[in-house]
């Protein structure tokens, strides 16, 4: 057996990172935190004998959500970015809108069917990890993600002047942790 004595003993530093969404591209700039969600492996239990249970790995994982935290632009603009991908998706000010994300068709009775596919709602995010010389490390790839919240900006007369900043929540199916972009 080889023993392995290339070690990297470099800390992974909280602040060198980027996050990239296609869909909303002024967010990047932006961005204050992001997390690496956890995940949980489901287990199925069968008797082993008496008072006595034995554990087998199950069949489905489940992720935990994808938390962003970006600071605001003075124009909204970043913030209009998530809002129109969400209002796309469930049709918030105009239900024609719809069909921008979800190519679907109107009936004349304003049902909704979708044409296609539904795949134009989803986008893939990037969490590029950097080095502690700031040089790309590992690109932690989000598949077929979709927000499912945006939080709320406060603002506050008489406070300090420091940036508004709001979160998002993302849902996606799966992740993975790659050394190439």
């Amino acid at each position: 057996m080889a023993i392995k004595t290339d070690i990297n003993r470099s800390i992974l530093n909280r602040n060198n990172f980027k996050l990239l969404i296609d869909k909303v591209p002024t967010v990047e700039y932006y961005v204050r935190t992001v997390n690496i969600p956890g995940i949980t492996f489901g287990e199925t239990v069968q008797a082993a004998g008496v008072g006595l249970d034995a554990f087998f790995p199950g069949d489905k994982a489940s992720f935990d959500t994808l938390e962003v935290s970006f600071i605001v632009d003075e124009d909204l603009q970043n913030f209009k970015e998530i809002y129109d991908w969400i209002d796309s998706i469930v049709p918030l000010s105009d239900p024609k809108l719809y069909g921008t994300y979800t190519d679907t068709a109107t009936t004349r009775t304003n049902v909704m069917a979708s044409v296609e596919n539904d795949l134009n709602q989803y986008s893939d995010i990037t969490l590029v990890l950097n080095t502690n010389k700031n040089i790309p490390n590992r690109f932690i790839r989000f598949h077929d993600a979709f927000p499912i919240s945006l939080g709320s900006i406060e603002l506050e007369s008489g406070a300090d002047a420091e940036p508004a900043t709001v979160s998002v929540s993302f849902r996606f199916t799966y992740y993975e942790i790659e050394t190439t972009s």
